[in-house]
């Protein structure tokens, strides 16, 4: 069978595709998806594979696939219902897996041919088999946790090299932690797996790339093996980042460890810089007071820390941003990302806003900045906008930048940082949120 393996773009609310056709708007673009490229490697060799990054390149509708996999996040969910009406209408299989389905199974039930709920990996060749005899069921979910210690090289070979690429590789999948407003948590149930070193270093040297992102929710928790993988990776010449929590900061030999592999930045969630957001949303493994040591020992060890923050959180009122943005710029964060809350169904916080009324939004495509979708606490929900907004312009306000990353003593990644820092400045000038490609 040919299968087109696609990861669809999303909406404007003009109904316009949200893509990054130029130039510029790719340059956000270096960072695709591993769900793909790993799906692909795990379709038996009689098939072929396309993979279509929406994002960067348009569907052909008129494709002579037999069979159409989507793999989806909850904003993408519009998009995902037209490509299938599309798909299906021509005579092709449909299926859908990511976190939409898994998250919300029954709004998406019935809209393809069959979903999957949590991870594909060892259910995907049963899917193939059934379309082969004509069984597809509707539904498809893995019965426990998949095992994630053989699994297949991903096809980086199948990822359009027309615009810079950073390859995405995984060593961890899940995280120990259970935070209340975490998607993670949901899909994962907790569990958190390590790929085997050996694995990890055969899909990095699979990449034939110098730059390498690690799409792991918490690569450095488990300290042992994280150690034991950064010295298995010192001396081979790559660039790499990750997202992990600020308690790496804890263990100054592990960064040296991970400086010396080639880590250039960790994106880390902080998400507040209030205590009692912390312990709302069941995240008290942090400490705020020990978040500017973490940040500094993070930046002396030659890493550049990027803070991911949130706002919208239960104890956030009109004075959090000034307060956030001014702890952000004294202690010269060289990037940070500022979202917004997002009562995702399945989740804790979620599941609480949306049985006590708090979410009037319900359309799935505004389920992402600059969007805000639930009734906060103590600010109204233009309150809410309006001040994350205002801090993404002063934060990356050309000023703004000048203290930061200018004046920043710390210049192992000067150039890195401050590259990021007037791309996302030209973004916001145009109104555009810095991880997406589009309002």
């Amino acid at each position: 069978m040919k299968i087109d393996i696609i990861h669809p773009a999303h909406y404007r609310d003009n109904g316009t595709l949200i893509q990054s056709k130029k130039w510029y708007d790719r340059l956000g673009a270096y960072v695709p998806h591993l769900g793909p490229a790993l799906l692909a490697a795990l379709t038996p060799p009689e098939h072929e594979v396309r993979l279509i990054e929406e994002y960067i390149e348009d569907i052909d509708f008129d494709s002579d696939c037999d069979v159409v996999a989507l793999s989806a996040q909850i904003m993408q969910y519009d998009r995902c219902k037209d490509i299938a009406s599309a798909f299906r209408a021509r005579g092709k299989k449909t299926i859908l897996g990511g976190f939409l389905p898994t998250m919300l199974p029954h709004r998406v039930e019935g809209l393809v041919d069959a979903i999957v709920i949590g991870e594909g990996d060892e259910v995907w060749g049963d899917i193939l088999k059934d379309i082969e005899r004509g069984q597809l069921k509707s539904r498809y979910q893995s019965q426990k946790p998949v095992d994630i210690s053989n699994l297949p090289v991903p096809r980086y070979d199948l990822i359009k090299k027309d615009r810079i690429v950073v390859y995405p590789v995984q060593a961890t999948r899940g995280c120990p932690f259970k935070c209340d407003y975490c998607c993670i948590t949901s899909v994962y149930k907790g569990s958190y797996r390590k790929i085997p070193i050996e694995s990890i270093l055969r899909d990095i040297e699979a990449t034939g790339s110098k730059d390498i992102n690690f799409c792991d929710d918490n690569l450095c928790e488990d300290v042992k093996f994280a150690d034991k993988l950064f010295t298995a990776m010192a001396g081979s010449k790559i660039r790499w980042g990750t997202q992990t929590t600020i308690n790496v900061a804890r263990h100054p030999k592990l960064l040296k460890k991970a400086r010396d592999s080639g880590c250039n930045l960790m994106a880390l969630g902080v998400e507040t810089i209030s205590a009692q957001n912390l312990e709302n949303m069941n995240k008290t493994f942090q400490t705020i007071d020990k978040f500017a040591e973490g940040f500094k020992r993070i930046a002396d060890a030659g890493i550049s820390p990027h803070a991911l923050i949130i706002f919208g959180m239960p104890n956030d009122n009109n004075e959090t941003f000034e307060q956030t943005l001014e702890y952000l710029e004294k202690l010269k964060i060289p990037v940070a990302q500022f979202f917004i809350l997002m009562p995702y169904p399945g989740t804790p916080a979620g599941d609480k806003a949306w049985k006590n009324n708090k979410v009037f939004d319900k359309q799935l495509s505004h389920f992402r900045e600059p969007y805000v979708v639930y009734q906060p606490e103590l600010l109204t929900p233009q309150e809410l906008h309006d001040g994350w907004w205002n801090v993404l312009e002063r934060f990356y306000s050309l000023s703004s930048i000048f203290k930061r990353v200018i004046l920043n003593p710390n210049k192992g990644n000067f150039g890195f940082d401050l590259a990021i820092n007037l791309y996302y400045w030209s973004k916001i000038k145009r109104g555009i949120h810095p991880v997406y490609f589009g309002n």
